[in-house]
């Protein structure tokens, strides 16, 4: 179920030997050697088997197991449930299983990855946006006297607001452009030498959001909170 694994090249499905080598036995000088290795297996991906660590999310299909000359043995059952249970039933569970000598384990409810990315997401863009609202405030501060010499000079509140917004649109962009670029090459510095794994499946949703949704939001937000005409024009404030 790991997304990016069929894309990986070289790849050995091996069996690892039973024991250590007898004395006067050589080890094999192939990489590979037939019987306990195959080669560049075809792996598909199921995004139907489970993600847990406990859980059988890797298979190998049962061509594979004769051709490595391997036995099935039983070693655990998947028991799937209607619902979810309760601690109660857990507590049941485990004490029935341990009067056996067998443990359970349950799935604990984690977050799938999904969820905290688009979760990360939506705290980044909110994170972004209050900074984008500092920035964009103490813009229109320092440039208070400009804007009352539009007012006097009869420019409409509409004129003020677009220029706001295009301003809080633009830096929203410029943002959204520079943290996205940074976030990758940081990605792909960390995880260089299993590129092909980790950042093969690009986060489409996540990056239409951030790279429209931010600087769209920056500009409605400046927009609607560009303020209204400023209540002294004919004097300058005083510093």
């Amino acid at each position: 179920m790991r997304p990016g694994l069929a894309a990986e090249p070289r790849m050995q499905l091996l069996v690892p030997p039973s024991g250590p080598l007898s004395p006067g036995q050589a080890r094999s000088a192939d990489p590979c050697p037939a019987g306990s290795c195959i080669a560049n297996p075809a792996i598909e991906t199921i995004t139907g088997l489970p993600s847990g660590t406990s859980t059988p999310n890797t298979v190998i299909t049962l061509r594979a197991v004769h051709a490595l000359g391997l036995h099935e043995v039983t070693s655990g059952w998947l028991i799937q449930a209607a619902r979810p249970l309760t601690a109660g039933q857990i507590n049941s569970a485990r004490q029935l299983a341990g009067a056996a000598g067998a443990t359970v384990e349950t799935k604990s409810g984690e977050v799938s990855l999904p969820v905290i990315l688009n979760g990360a997401t939506a705290v980044g863009l909110l994170i972004a946006l209050g900074v984008l609202a500092m920035t964009v405030g103490l813009i229109r501060s320092e440039t208070g006297s400009d804007l009352r010499t539009l007012a006097a000079t009869g420019a409409s509140g509409t004129t003020r607001r677009t220029i706001t917004a295009a301003t809080a649109g633009g830096l929203g962009l410029l943002g959204a452009i520079i943290g996205t670029a940074i976030a990758y090459v940081a990605a792909i510095a960390w995880y260089r030498s299993s590129l092909a794994t980790t950042v093969s499946h690009v986060p489409a949703a996540d990056l239409v959001l951030v790279l429209a949704g931010l600087p769209l939001a920056a500009a409605i937000g400046g927009w609607l909170f560009a303020g209204r005409e400023p209540a002294a024009i004919a004097r300058q404030p005083l510093e």
